[in-house]
């Protein structure tokens, strides 16, 4: 998706993330309170997007670099404490390793059923 299109999703003429008919919102605090109430939602934090957004990044492929640079990291260390590693993120990576053993591991031909 190019710049231009992302533009259409989100205006890009911005800095600001959050906006309202064009102004930037300055507090969102109630607002945020108000939709995780309407929502149900308990003990979330809106410092918690940082935290998910961090995550997703890693686990859509995209470089450290690059991902820090998006969600404001200057550090390695800030940007592997924001990371959550879960048993499905350890199940993807052993999924990986076994797919790359089976394409590239050679296989021993057994003299009994197969010939060269």
């Amino acid at each position: 998706m190019t710049l231009q299109r992302l533009a259409k999703v989100r205006s890009l003429s911005t800095r600001h993330v959050f906006t309202f008919r064009g102004k930037p919102i300055q507090r969102i605090s109630r607002s945020f309170r108000t939709t995780l109430k309407d929502a149900g939602i308990t003990d979330f934090r809106f410092h918690d997007l940082r935290h998910c957004a961090s995550t997703n990044l890693r686990r859509a492929g995209v470089d450290t670099a690059t991902a820090m640079k998006i969600v404001g990291h200057k550090s390695e260390k800030m940007w592997k404490r924001y990371n959550a590693i879960e048993e499905r993120d350890l199940l993807q990576a052993a999924l990986k390793v076994q797919k790359y053993l089976q394409e590239n591991t050679p296989r021993t031909l057994d003299p009994k059923t197969e010939s060269l």
